[in-house]
């Protein structure tokens, strides 16, 4: 069984802190992640901005700050930085996701999507048999949204604050009884 798990829910939301959540169980498993994480930057009580870490190297690169700083991209009083972001994006092309292995991207964002080699990876792996745990924008409108809500077998799960451990409990299923139906599928 490969898993195709989805996990959307409005800002602030908990999907950042549900995926963290799921690496330390996922560890537990014996389960082979890569994929990138965005946490938050920021600046006493104030964020400023976003970076990337790529879960395999812990390569850490700027995703986003608030401010002008020329990059050509920009969402609200944010610049994107698409050509640091790609970095990660090319070190997980170069890095061969093999099957058996779980993808972990922590968002499918606004951001992100400035990215066109960002929405090719993502096509190929929703698309492919490669076990994958995503969060999304629960008000995200774009094509490649619509494109991976019709891929069959996606488990959508909305998230919201009074429902996180129930959610952690089924996707954590999800993964174990994926892990357990094909134990190769992650070694």
């Amino acid at each position: 069984m490969i898993a195709k798990i989805l996990i959307t829910g409005l800002p602030q939301s908990g999907k950042s802190t549900l995926i963290l959540k799921l690496i330390e169980f996922i560890k537990t498993q014996g389960i082979h992640i890569k994929g990138f994480l965005t946490p938050e930057i920021r600046k006493g009580n104030k964020r400023i901005g976003f970076d990337v870490i790529d879960i395999t190297t812990k390569e850490r690169v700027k995703l986003a700050r608030i401010g002008d700083y020329k990059t050509g991209y920009r969402m609200g009083k944010y610049s994107v930085f698409i050509k640091e972001f790609d970095k990660i994006i090319i070190n997980l092309e170069k890095n061969k996701i093999q099957a058996g292995e779980l993808v972990i991207i922590d968002e499918i964002g606004k951001m992100e999507l400035f990215s066109s080699k960002f929405q090719n990876i993502i096509k190929t792996i929703f698309s492919s048999n490669i076990s994958i745990l995503a969060t999304i924008g629960l008000k995200l409108q774009h094509p490649l949204k619509d494109y991976i809500l019709q891929i069959p077998n996606i488990h959508f799960i909305t998230l919201n604050r009074h429902n996180f451990d129930h959610v952690f409990q089924k996707v954590s299923s999800v993964l174990s009884q994926a892990s357990r139906e094909n134990s190769s599928l992650f070694e």
